[in-house]
């Protein structure tokens, strides 16, 4: 068998069900078995996706880390506002909810938090805010937020937080 190209699950199976030599149907068994941990692996990296919608009013932030998310595979979106927000998160799915504290108020992220829990309940919601308080940060908790992070925020450590969360949510 390992003289044959490599074959569909299929095919195998099909081959498996009609042999009745022991060894040749081992040889088929062990080939099917790998064909199909490589079929696994190969359909978790295709459903296995980091939608992103990043929320902040400061052009600057979202300038520099759209791209940074972008090269460790989000797929991220972006707005500016409250409302541009409430629209996103109405019209499509997302994973991972990035949202700034003070958006035009403070403490309206809190509004998009709640929009995003109700619409997406499984997903993960991180707050960012440059003026950390103790009340905020007890909102944020009963809320469900994710995670609570200050800003500057260091992209490397952000990145890591995104994934490990997301990989909880998801049970890996």
């Amino acid at each position: 068998m390992a003289d044959n190209p490599r074959r569909d699950w299929k095919t195998l199976a099909q081959l498996a069900a009609m042999e009745h030599d022991p060894d040749k149907l081992t040889e088929i068994i062990h080939e099917l078995n790998f064909v199909l941990a490589e079929r696994e692996l190969q359909s978790r990296g295709k459903t296995q996706s980091k939608r992103l919608l990043l929320v902040d009013d400061d052009e600057k932030l979202r300038l520099t880390l759209l791209p940074f998310l972008q090269e460790h595979g989000f797929e991220a979106q972006i707005a500016s506002t409250v409302p541009d927000a409430l629209a996103a998160i109405d019209k499509q799915q997302f994973d991972i909810l990035l949202c700034d504290l003070n958006l035009s108020e403070p403490s309206d992220g809190f509004g998009v938090v709640a929009a995003m829990r109700k619409a997406h309940p499984r997903s993960v919601i991180v707050l960012m805010t440059g003026y950390p308080a103790f009340e905020t940060a007890v909102k944020g908790l009963r809320q469900q937020v994710d995670d609570y992070i200050v800003k500057p925020a260091d992209y490397d450590t952000l990145i890591d937080t995104l994934d490990k969360k997301l990989a909880a949510k998801r049970g890996f």
